[in-house]
């Protein structure tokens, strides 16, 4: 209990979780540039624009963001417990799936470092956001994992801090689908083409993943808009883009599947490009606002049970829909 305790502050300082204080002002140092960026033309800048990107008291001070924060603790604490058993890694996929090709003696390419590499780097964060939009794709059209995404979609204000506003079967889904994505490519091409095929890594993290975490990762919950249009919109999941996925407006409703590439949006359909400018209002319309962390971990699962006998597909956005008629 101690080490799950004293956990919850070493995450801020260890760049192997996301929420690394160093990637958190990286976003920030991130929304600034841009900012100033948009405001190159303007003589002198605003001593607010700072003080906008990081939010006021009446934001931080929500009910909804301080529902993140407790949930934020609530997974916290069970990584260091419980999901312990729910939970593989990459490198248990990575060992795995070499272990399990090695056994059919597959031929071995010779390939230059730099090349194969960098197909390794590159096809971890596709398989990634392809299997992403897959499991999400998923947590939207069928009724019952819908109940138990809607969660996440039921923030009132967007905060980093709603990135863990998930409910512990979905925590436990998309962090064994990172884990699966990372692990079985580089298990693959391990097996394909050597040693030479490990992934370019920095801090033990794939680098391209590194470039994400480091940019606008945190800023897709947060309200900074800053949004990738054209054909940059059908390649980059931008914070606008996530925004709009979080929007009560029913024509976004199933929108935007992606992590960070909109790539498979575009692909199958589910793309909306954002506007330069704009602001979305958040929610679920046709549900309460969670009252605690127990009404946010036993609501959905009562709700799913109810739903147990809807198409397992259903049209996009028609369970929504229907609620809010």
């Amino acid at each position: 209990m101690s080490d799950a305790l004293l956990y919850q502050l070493e995450r801020f300082f260890n760049p192997q979780d996301s929420y690394c204080l160093l990637y958190l002002g990286a976003g920030l140092l991130f929304a600034l540039a841009i900012a100033l960026w948009r405001r190159r033309n303007r003589r002198t800048i605003h001593p607010r624009l700072i003080l906008h990107l990081l939010g006021t008291g009446r934001l931080w001070l929500h009910r909804s963001t301080l529902l993140d924060a407790k949930l934020l603790f609530l997974h916290g604490m069970l990584l260091m417990t419980g999901y312990t058993m729910l939970v593989a890694g990459s490198e248990i996929w990575h060992a795995g799936i070499a272990s399990g090709l090695g056994h059919f003696s597959p031929p071995v390419f010779a390939m230059p470092r730099w090349i194969a590499g960098s197909l390794t780097t590159v096809l971890q964060m596709l398989f990634l956001d392809l299997g992403y939009w897959a499991l999400h794709f998923a947590f939207h059209r069928i009724p019952a994992l819908w109940e138990v995404h809607k969660v996440h979609h039921s923030a009132e204000v967007l905060t980093p801090l709603t990135g863990w506003r998930m409910h512990p079967i979905e925590f436990v889904a998309f962090i064994n689908l990172s884990g699966f994505a990372m692990g079985a490519v580089h298990g693959v091409m391990g097996a394909l083409f050597g040693a030479s095929a490990a992934p370019f890594e920095l801090l033990h993290i794939n680098v391209l993943l590194l470039l994400f975490l480091t940019t606008y990762f945190h800023l897709r919950h947060s309200g900074v808009w800053i949004a990738a249009t054209g054909w940059l919109g059908r390649v980059i999941h931008s914070p606008a883009h996530h925004q709009i996925h979080h929007s009560t407006d029913p024509r976004h409703f199933d929108r935007n599947l992606g992590y960070g590439l909109s790539l498979f949006d575009w692909m199958f359909g589910t793309l909306y490009i954002p506007e330069r400018h704009g602001r979305v209002n958040l929610g679920v319309p046709e549900d309460a606002p969670h009252t605690g962390v127990l009404d946010t971990l036993i609501r959905p699962l009562r709700n799913a049970v109810r739903v147990l006998d809807k198409p397992l597909l259903t049209p996009p956005a028609a369970h929504r829909l229907a609620d809010t008629q």
